[in-house]
């Protein structure tokens, strides 16, 4: 009978407890016990559609509720499956402030010193303040540092070498004071790991793998940027591509295969399950103790913002990037050539999700279905005080963005125009911001690229705009004569390519002609066709530099065409004088005239070329 009985007062606690499980609920209030049905529901209508394949991992209250896996690694010979690793792009970098904060818990490093004491003397060759930078910036990414493409990505595993050469061969300018503008950096974040790694005296991914991955049971995970901590990882890489494309049209990424030289900035290859237990370490429950800390108050205070822009708008906490849903939420988003990856959880709620995808800016399962479980944002702040839209509207342009070297006229071209649509609205490229609190705007969508930006804030002072947040970096207001120089420019280059073009035809077929006729060709006709055909050849040559430096090429490689341009640069004036002084001779009107636009036009191209940096 008191057996009966225990077993009576057992299923009325178990009832009680499924009752209570199946009344949990997600913030945007699907039913815990609903939600994997409700991500298989939602993949249906994403995968193959929007996206090739994608990995889902949900944990909630420390228990993983969905592990699912949707649609091919490579597009159709193989679906993908749970075993399948897949890039996690920036979202390496959660692993760097983690790290950060154990030897922070230790008393090896203070977040507010000078990090040049813990780097070897003499380390950066292109400060331009005076200013301390300290772990903090690297933490908000405002030291000030200009972003980088060359030597981002590398197709070549043998040109990888250890962390500190990487960086030192890929210092970045300063441009802006620490701690004043927000510029989203590789390479800050590559110094703090280089800074763990001078600490801890061991490599960065010996460190990692031995307090956290080991630690935590991620076995299938690797941080290496050539896997080597983990071959079984590199095996398992080889058996998925990366895609892009969309509308039901993919294809596989002509680079998808890349090694990423700054490795703490975001190199891991993992599964999403093995990340699951990652963000689950950072979530334990009350009256337990993190595996990665050895107090509750190191991670608490990890987790706690770092840099906000204002009070109702998310910002950074101590690297990990905030964003308001339906509730506050941390964490971080990353991109490979090829890959995609969303790692979002509320410590309050315990609930994390990882999402990752082998396609290149995906955003409809990582971005989507994170909105969907987390819930929209609807606005937590006064709702007096609001901006006037209208004030505003202009021309801005990105703050994370080269200043130097030939990427620098590409990246300039990024400039957005906002315009008011009433006195709460704003249009940015198509995307409808809405002012939900004074200068903070939630994106209502639109505009597919933009499908990642969750809120826009503005920071005004005195009636003047200063700047534009979406968080990760800074827009800042451009003058009227920016972008006339830099559109201007674009213009002027277009030309030269169609000139040159044209030059080079008119040239041959005179060429021709007279050896068909055998006609000599004066002094001015040959300075005339040398420049012409110089021209095709160097727009030939930085047609080329373009395209291997935005196909991953190593910068050591591309230094044949800074070579080419700088001889043309020093020769083009010999020439142009040449021309003028002959300019005289006899020569038909046609003639003439062809040999003013060689003239002006080899002019620009050399003036665009020293103007832009094509010459490094």
């Amino acid at each position: 009978m008191k057996k009966i009985f225990t077993w009576i007062i057992l299923a009325v606690l178990s009832g009680i407890t499924s009752q209570f499980a199946n009344a949990q609920t997600t913030p945007s209030g699907i039913p815990i016990a609903e939600l994997e049905q409700f991500v298989n529901d939602f993949a249906q209508e994403k995968i193959g559609v929007n996206t090739i394949g994608a990995q889902v991992a949900i944990v909630k209250d420390g228990q993983l509720i969905v592990n699912s896996v949707f649609g091919y690694a490579i597009q159709g010979e193989r679906k993908a499956t749970i075993d399948d690793v897949f890039e996690w792009g920036s979202a390496t970098k959660l692993l760097i402030w983690v790290s950060v904060s154990q030897l922070l818990e230790q008393g090896l490093i203070d977040l507010n010193t000078d990090i040049r004491d813990y780097l070897p003397s003499n380390f950066f060759r292109r400060i331009r303040f005076d200013a301390p930078i300290t772990m903090l910036h690297l933490m908000n990414h405002n030291a000030g540092w200009e972003d980088r493409f060359v030597n981002l990505f590398l197709t070549n595993p043998n040109r990888i070498t250890n962390l500190e050469d990487a960086i030192r061969a890929w210092e970045p300018k300063q441009i802006y004071a620490p701690g004043t503008i927000t510029a989203y950096s590789n390479y800050g974040t590559a110094i703090a790991g280089l800074i763990v790694e001078r600490i801890s005296g061991i490599p960065f991914h010996q460190y990692v793998m031995e307090h956290i991955f080991m630690p935590l049971g991620m076995f299938n995970t690797s941080i290496h940027p050539t896997q080597q901590d983990n071959p079984s990882v590199a095996e398992k890489r080889e058996k998925i591509k990366g895609y892009v494309g969309s509308n039901g049209n993919f294809s596989v990424m002509p680079t998808e295969r890349i090694f990423i030289p700054l490795y703490p900035a975001g190199s891991v290859i993992g599964t999403s399950r093995d990340a699951i237990k990652f963000l689950n370490a950072l979530m334990p429950a009350e009256g337990e103790t993190s595996p990665l800390f050895n107090s509750n108050s190191t991670l608490n205070q990890m987790l706690t913002p770092s840099f906000r822009l204002k009070e109702n708008f998310p910002g950074f906490a101590h690297g990990f990037i905030e964003n308001f849903y339906s509730i506050k939420t941390v964490g971080h988003g990353g991109n490979t050539a090829a890959f995609s990856a969303l790692f979002t959880f509320c410590p309050d709620e315990r609930l994390g999700v990882v999402i990752m995808a082998n396609q290149a800016q995906e955003s409809a399962m990582c971005y989507m279905l994170t909105m969907k479980i987390f819930g929209r944002y609807e606005g937590t702040g006064p709702t007096e005080g609001f901006i006037d839209a209208n004030t505003l509207t202009g021309m801005y342009y990105w703050a994370r963005r080269p200043v130097t070297g030939f990427a620098s006229l590409f990246n300039s071209l990024m400039i957005f125009p906002i315009r008011a649509t009433d006195e709460n609205t704003l249009n940015l490229m198509g995307s409808t911001l809405t002012q939900v609190s004074p200068g903070v705007f939630r994106n209502d969508g639109g505009f597919a690229l933009l499908d990642i930006i969750n809120l826009v804030g503005f920071e005004v002072v005195d009636g003047d705009v200063q700047r534009l947040s979406v968080v990760v970096f800074d827009l800042l207001p451009a003058s009227t004569w920016r972008p006339i120089i830099i559109f201007g420019s674009a213009l002027c280059f277009g030309f030269v390519v169609l000139f040159s073009v044209v030059a080079f035809f008119i040239t041959i077929v005179g060429f021709i002609k007279r050896k068909v006729k055998k006609r000599q060709w004066s002094l001015i006709k040959k300075i005339n066709a040398t420049m012409s055909l110089s021209l095709f050849l160097i727009v030939l040559n930085n047609v080329i530099l373009l395209a291997r430096g935005f196909s991953f090429a190593a910068y050591s490689t591309l230094m044949v065409h800074f070579v080419l341009n700088i001889i043309y640069m020093i020769v083009v004036p010999v020439g142009i004088v040449f021309m003028i002084k002959n300019f005289k001779i006899e020569r038909s009107k046609g003639g003439k005239v062809l040999d003013v636009m060689v003239i002006a036009f080899s002019l620009i191209f050399a003036v665009i070329l020293l103007g832009w940096e094509f010459w490094r």
